[in-house]
């Protein structure tokens, strides 16, 4: 049965400016870390071999020009610090690039899947006064979005019919037991498709304009 909503469920159904840079933080944090994880193995597993052997050649220069050309040793020096350099800023470059990158991939994941999942806990506490459900055009998810907002659609239609199939009978009953049980289906139906509305079964029953369905 229809029940009226909660404050706390009262969240958009499209995107709106948010306070944070986080669709959903703890989502997005742990899928981040996940990435950056496999990231980090993935980079350090190459880069670390790379800087052993290429200090190691280093050392082997430094060593034959020390003895042989001390201006040449001194060069090679300033060369190994300035590669040593540049690693690090590589490693740390790599690590903010798959940081942004991780954060906005989840956010493609998670805003679309609360924002879904906020409609449909309205949607099943009986408000078919819902807009659709609508995302970005780069969002994931889009096939699913769409099959929801087709089923959502049908449902709200379904709704519409019943309550027009229940004025047209109201009048037609007879039994008074029946008719406050025909009378209680139209306010259910109705206040499922207009929350706000507060009208009895008399009114809209008597209203020109609610024999059509939008």
């Amino acid at each position: 049965m229809w029940s009226p909503r909660n404050a706390k469920y009262l969240q958009p159904s499209v995107y709106s400016k948010r306070s944070t840079s986080y669709v959903d933080k703890d989502f997005q944090l742990k899928y981040t870390r996940y990435i950056l994880t496999v990231a980090a193995f993935s980079i350090l597993a190459f880069l670390i071999p790379a800087f052993y052997y290429s200090n190691q050649n280093y050392d082997i220069f430094f060593k034959l020009s020390d003895m042989l050309n001390p201006d040449l040793a001194h060069y090679i020096a300033k060369e190994r610090l300035n590669f040593n350099v540049l690693f690090f800023i590589t490693l740390v470059a790599n690590m903010i690039f798959w940081f942004i990158f991780s954060k906005n991939m989840t956010a493609k994941i998670a805003g679309p899947a609360k924002i879904l999942r906020n409609h449909i806990r309205l949607l099943s506490r009986g408000d078919f006064s819902l807009p659709p459900v609508r995302l970005r055009d780069d969002d994931e998810f889009k096939e699913l979005v769409n099959t929801y907002n087709y089923l959502f659609t049908l449902m709200r239609v379904q709704n519409q019919r019943e309550l027009e199939d229940l004025k047209r009978i109201l009048p037609a009953v007879t039994n008074p037991i029946a008719k406050e049980l025909v009378k209680n289906m139209m306010d259910e139906r109705a206040m499922r498709l207009d929350p706000t509305s507060s009208s009895r079964s008399e009114e809209l029953v008597a209203s020109p304009d609610s024999r059509h369905a939008s």
